[in-house]
């Protein structure tokens, strides 16, 4: 059977992730991604020359989705409901989360701190942790979230919700069920 001789974007993007899930950052190439497309390993090479490269344009491309996903939802104006949208968006891009973790410091050195690619990286990170930390700070100061446990700490909780292994065997929407249920019912006990 030949081999295709184009992919879309979103193909070599989809197929990335579900490699990166299923093998990590380590046993990651191009050679396993040209056979997961069928492509050949030039195809993958006219675009991009490592695998550093296609995978910070990914998760860039993630964190543009997850950016746009925050700044154009419809808010509720109840706290907890708004909260809980949140905590669904947040565990939509889960998976995407535990790929960030695989790619080491995501080559953020010297030597590429100027390029704008990692400056773009960066701004949105930025972005995604300031608004989720306005909302942690919003909720503490309405009476919500117990104002004396630093804002960083609830973020960074939240997202190491995501890469704790899952020793449990709940399902990704389960997870999110209970972290809710543990920051709701404190929430309710604070009311």
């Amino acid at each position: 059977m030949a081999r295709k001789k184009t992919f879309t974007q979103d193909e070599l993007y989809q197929a990335t992730h579900d490699l990166m899930l299923a093998v990590g950052y380590d046993s990651f190439s191009f050679q396993l991604l040209s056979k997961e497309l069928d492509v050949s390993r030039t195809a993958l090479y006219k675009y991009y020359g490592n695998k550093a490269d296609l995978l910070r344009d990914y998760l860039n491309q993630q964190m543009e989705e997850i950016v746009e996903r925050l700044s154009t939802a419809e808010w509720p104006l109840e706290y907890q409901a708004k909260l809980s949208h949140l905590l669904d968006i947040v565990f939509d891009y889960a998976d995407t989360h535990r790929i960030s973790n695989m790619v080491p410091a995501q080559k953020w050195t010297k030597a590429t701190e100027d390029s704008p690619d990692v400056q773009r990286s960066k701004e949105l990170h930025i972005q995604f942790f300031t608004f989720i930390q306005g909302m942690i700070e919003e909720g503490q100061a309405d009476g919500f979230l117990d104002p004396t446990i630093p804002p960083m700490l609830m973020v960074e909780s939240i997202f190491h919700s995501i890469t704790l292994p899952n020793r449990s065997g709940l399902s990704a929407n389960e997870r999110v069920h209970y972290l809710k249920k543990m920051l709701f019912d404190g929430i309710a006990s604070r009311k």
